[in-house]
């Protein structure tokens, strides 16, 4: 009677390759269900001869783990290299008025 794949597998490494394969699986269904993103695991597995009959066999697991795409951030550049937020080449117009994200204070913006 020809043994199944899926009964030789949990006998790898004693258990261990079953064991990480199951917590790799929640790591990438957890991070799928929250990024709304593909994720993928590989199972590589090699057979080697080994002396007398016997076969030497390893793994390989590999994950792909989506993750929530990064954000960025705006800056421009100066004529002596250094980054800030406001465009420096841009004039400013009258009136133009700022709200601080954090406090709520009403800032007036320099006339150019």
């Amino acid at each position: 009677m020809a043994r199944e794949f899926f009964q030789t597998l949990p006998e790898i490494r004693g258990g261990e390759l079953s064991d990480e394969l199951t917590q790799v699986m929640k790591k990438v269904v957890g991070a799928v269900g929250n990024c709304n993103r593909p994720g993928s695991i590989t199972l590589k597995i090699k057979f080697k001869p080994g002396s007398g009959g016997s076969i030497d066999i390893s793994d390989e697991i590999k994950a792909v783990v989506p993750e929530f795409p990064r954000g960025s951030s705006l800056f421009f550049s100066t004529p002596e290299n250094h980054l800030v937020r406001d465009n420096p080449r841009r004039n400013n117009l009258p009136g133009i008025r700022s709200i601080d994200n954090d406090t709520g204070e009403i800032k007036v913006l320099n006339h150019g």
